[in-house]
């Protein structure tokens, strides 16, 4: 045969490369493989849309479940996944997090990808469409695909390690992607995905439910390229009447293989930097489905975002979401819009109470070490308007509220001050534990996932005993403490006058603070006091005076001495404070210098405050030095109040103090009085 080529279908080979492997030309077969495993590249082939033919002639429909589980929230769902897989394939570089964009683009037919084939099929497919839901898909897609320009939408992430190949070998992360089913193919034991079910969530968003794949990734030294494009339709017959099934692959015909040549994919296919590009071909664009994109992103990538591993532009960088933007998100209207359309403005708004939880320094930290399990970080803010609610975070991503499947469904905390708690492990150990605990919705935990009997077992005691140990952090934390002194001066007519001891007290003994002595109190006439307030840690009390400068007594008819001297004021009028709350706030050296205070008034218009410390003996007055509302003078805050209207004031002392206080309010007086 002298030197003829032989001819091994596109592969072409010499007699010199027989020889170079040192194989005999009869040994055909064991050439080839010493081929494929040698590398040499293959010639290729101009890619194609094909389907796989259904010589069993089984009847496929669009109910695809894969794709049916992301249906009710489509682009949330897209998001979500697109963000957890680009989440999983970060590089780990601390100063290059994850960055990922979502756009929309529009094709026109030359430059869609076997336009004709896809389009036929859509034709053949609603030929044979009998069910009034198949019957609409396609009279949608044949719209769609026959418009002018059709839209798709790129979701291109960066700093992520791509779909690592060879594309065409089975287990890579490129093929789990475009041809395994329920398999996953991660870099690590705790990744976010564990089902290889979240990929499907492109294919809700494509009226055509056809999406290509095109990644850059590292190959040793040098790059790889590769791209495919999967189609999941119904099963049909075409225009030779051969029977084909529901799913077709667009690539190399040979095999159904991948495109590895940039050269043989369109422009806007190709990518030059590491990283993976997913495009929902003839994309449902909603005239929202930024901002819905947007609060899918922030609720679940929260933390992510705050610990600047992973950020986000939308519709061409309309919105950017990156730990300096993610607050004023939480609280935009458009986007606060869209969550309540869809039914998960509460969504947003826990997310947001949770971020309030991470970034807070009033939150506080500590380390629950659970046999079985492993480490779980806990953090724990009492804010008021807080929900009491725990959300549980696994790599970056919120999962669920609750344990209820070992039941700790953590919805009733009673006698506890509103707070928000985030949990997430602190180790290796307990965040595999969990990933295998996960549903494939990624919102809940349960030990019967594990088929292990024992493992089952264990992971369920594992976990209540978390439940359990989160409740009594919960309640050591969050559980009301009394900051303020209650007066019963009120109850002193109810007790009869102590007798007299036969031995006087020495008067220049010191005062005894575990000893107290009752006096009754004299029976007064019928005077304008309010009745005493109810609700609140401080009991929100009200009195006749300031005890201010000059100003009244703190008790009494209307004459007594104030701090200042003394004054004749006559009689005040109380106001009643209810749902009175206070919050400690201490400066950067931890100096408890400030409080923030919360109460409800039961009148309009003016009134004063003062602040006072109370313990065993007499309350002491505290200086105020600075107010965020009202204003300030000799020690009083004054502040316009509206009846049933919540009032909130963060006022600052002149020295630091820690301890329980008392609120009074009382109307101005109606003539300035005179110090002494």
């Amino acid at each position: 045969m002298g030197e003829q080529p032989l001819e091994l279908g596109v592969k072409w080979f010499s007699r010199d490369f027989y020889r170079e492997l040192e194989l005999d030309r009869s040994c055909f077969g064991a050439a080839i493989s010493k081929v494929l495993m040698k590398g040499i590249p293959r010639r290729m082939v101009k890619p194609v849309l094909r389907f796989l033919t259904n010589e069993a002639g089984e009847k496929e429909g669009l109910g695809d479940a894969g794709i049916e589980t992301f249906r009710d929230a489509p682009y949330a769902s897209c998001a979500r996944e697109a963000g957890q897989n680009s989440r999983d394939a970060a590089t780990g570089l601390p100063a290059h997090p994850v960055r990922m964009s979502f756009n929309v683009l529009k094709l026109e037919h030359s430059s869609f990808p076997s336009y004709d084939v896809l389009s036929d099929t859509i034709a053949a497919c609603s030929a044979e469409a009998e069910q009034d839901r198949e019957i609409e898909f396609f009279s949608n897609a044949s719209n769609v695909i026959g418009a002018k320009s059709i839209p798709v939408l790129e979701i291109a992430d960066h700093n992520t390690t791509g779909l690592v190949g060879p594309a065409n070998l089975e287990g890579t992360p490129f093929h789990s992607l475009v041809k395994a089913s329920g398999v996953t193919s991660k870099g690590t034991v705790d990744s976010g995905g564990s089902f290889g079910i979240g990929k499907n969530a492109s294919f809700a968003v494509s009226d055509l439910q056809t999406v290509f794949y095109a990644t850059t990734y590292k190959d040793g030294d040098s790059q790889a390229f590769a791209a495919q494009g999967k189609v999941k339709l119904v099963s049909h017959t075409d225009s030779k009447g051969i029977k084909h099934r529901a799913t077709g692959y667009w690539g190399d015909p040979d095999g159904f293989r991948a495109v590895t040549d940039r050269n043989l994919v369109p422009d806007w296919m190709r990518r030059s930097d590491t990283g993976t590009s997913i495009f929902c071909m003839g994309f449902r664009a909603a005239e929202d489905w930024a901002e819905r994109m947007t609060y899918s992103l922030v609720s679940n990538f929260f933390c992510a975002v705050h610990r600047e591993q992973m950020v986000f532009e939308v519709n061409d960088g309309k919105i950017n979401i990156n730990r300096n933007t993610l607050e004023g998100l939480f609280s935009r209207q458009d986007i606060i819009d869209a969550a309540e359309r869809t039914g998960h403005q509460a969504d947003l708004t826990f997310a947001g109470q949770l971020h309030r939880c991470l970034v807070s320094d009033n939150s506080e930290e500590q380390t629950l070490t659970i046999p079985k399990l492993g480490n779980m970080k806990v953090r724990v803010l009492i804010e008021e308007g807080m929900p009491c609610r725990v959300g549980f975070i696994r790599n970056g991503m919120l999962i669920t509220d609750n344990l209820r499947h070992f039941g700790h469904p953590l919805q009733q905390f009673r006698g506890s001050r509103d707070f928000i708690v985030v949990v997430e492990p602190d180790d290796l150990e307990s965040g595999v534990l969990l990933k295998k605990l996960e549903n494939p919705a990624h919102d809940g935990f349960s030990a019967e996932r594990l088929p292990d009997a024992t493992k089952r077992a264990d992971a369920a005691t594992a976990m209540k005993h978390l439940g359990r140990k989160l409740r009594e952090v919960i309640k050591s934390t969050t559980g009301v403490k009394h900051e303020g002194s209650v007066v019963l001066d009120e109850l002193g007519r109810f007790f009869a006058e102590t007798g007299k001891a036969e031995k006087p007290d020495d008067p220049n003994a010191e005062h005894d603070p575990e000893r107290y002595t009752y006096e009754s109190q004299r029976r007064k006439s019928k005077s304008r006091k309010a009745p005493s307030p109810t609700g609140g840690e401080l009991g929100g009390r009200s009195l006749n005076g300031t005890a201010a400068s000059g100003k009244g007594g703190s008790s009494g008819s209307g004459t007594g001495r104030g701090n200042g001297g003394r004054g004749s004021g006559g009689e005040r009028e109380p106001v009643v404070l209810r749902e009175v709350r206070n919050l400690i706030r201490s400066d950067s050296s931890g100096a408890a210098t400030s409080r923030e205070l919360h109460f409800t008034p039961e009148v309009t218009g003016p009134i004063e405050l003062i602040l006072q410390a109370t313990g065993v003996n007499t309350p002491e007055g505290l200086n105020l030095t600075a107010a965020d509302a009202g204003s300030l003078g000799s020690g009083v805050l004054t502040i316009h109040a509206k009846k049933g209207e919540r009032c909130n004031v963060t006022v600052s002392f002149d020295e630091s103090y820690d301890g329980p206080i008392e609120l009074i309010a009382v109307s101005p007086a109606e003539t300035e009085e005179t110090s002494v």
